[in-house]
């Protein structure tokens, strides 16, 4: 997939924060290594993209919405202000497919439960009984993950991810099933994958979770992964 044009129609989506949303926008410029943009508005006032933050950048591509992610480099205050932005690697461009958030490849520890099964504790007291899993991809609206057993569809389930530095629980719902031969070819069992979004979260995890896949989007990035 391309790059926009000089002048093509774009559109900046904040994942996070207080002006979390979508502003229009259009590109200025391509550099080697940056694209420059002008500076996004709501009404008459600048939104207040600092150097540092981190957006989506979306667009038209063969009737397509596609996007990568991008990080805020500079604010250049001129007659028109402009925001100079990191510019992708072909790869990471990526549909959108109508999606809110992001979405990265990664395997993270997560406990789940279907809603309302315990077992009593040492102590007598119910708890959850809570199975280890992973994730296979995860964004802020969801993630598929891999279980011992595949649950009906609009099964509920509660769940705590381990992200590196956190653990978040949520209440998620089954909403798709995604059949993956653990070894291709080979006849053997699938893996049960299921594709489940977020019902219950505090957006404050939410958030969370879209700062640490910005932040590994950059590590590997850097190590030259993506």
């Amino acid at each position: 997939m391309r790059l926009p044009t000089i002048n093509q129609r774009l559109t900046i989506y904040i994942p996070t924060g207080w002006w979390k949303g979508r502003y229009s926008t259009y590109l200025e410029a391509l550099e080697d290594s940056t694209i420059r943009v002008a500076h996004p508005m709501f009404g008459s006032a600048l939104i207040p993209l600092m150097p540092g933050d981190e957006v989506v950048v979306e667009y038209l591509h063969d009737g397509e919405r596609v996007g990568f992610p991008a990080q805020v480099l500079q604010r250049v205050e001129e007659e028109t202000p402009t925001l100079v932005l990191t510019k992708p690697e072909p790869g990471e461009i990526r549909r959108q497919q109508l999606r809110s958030y992001f979405r990265i490849d990664v395997s993270l520890p997560i406990e789940y439960s279907p809603s309302g099964r315990k077992r009593a504790g040492e102590d007598g007291v119910e708890q959850p009984e809570l199975l280890p899993g992973r994730t296979v991809n995860i964004s802020g609206g969801g993630a598929q993950i891999v279980t011992g057993e595949l649950y009906p569809l609009g099964t509920r389930l509660d769940m705590v991810i381990h992200l590196p530095d956190k653990m978040i629980p949520a209440e998620v719902e089954v909403v798709r099933h995604v059949p993956v031969a653990v070894v291709p070819g080979s006849g053997d069992p699938v893996e049960p994958r299921m594709g489940v979004r977020f019902t219950q979260i505090e957006e404050r995890d939410r958030e969370q979770i879209v700062r640490f896949i910005f932040a590994e989007h950059r590590r590997r990035r850097r190590m030259g992964l993506e």
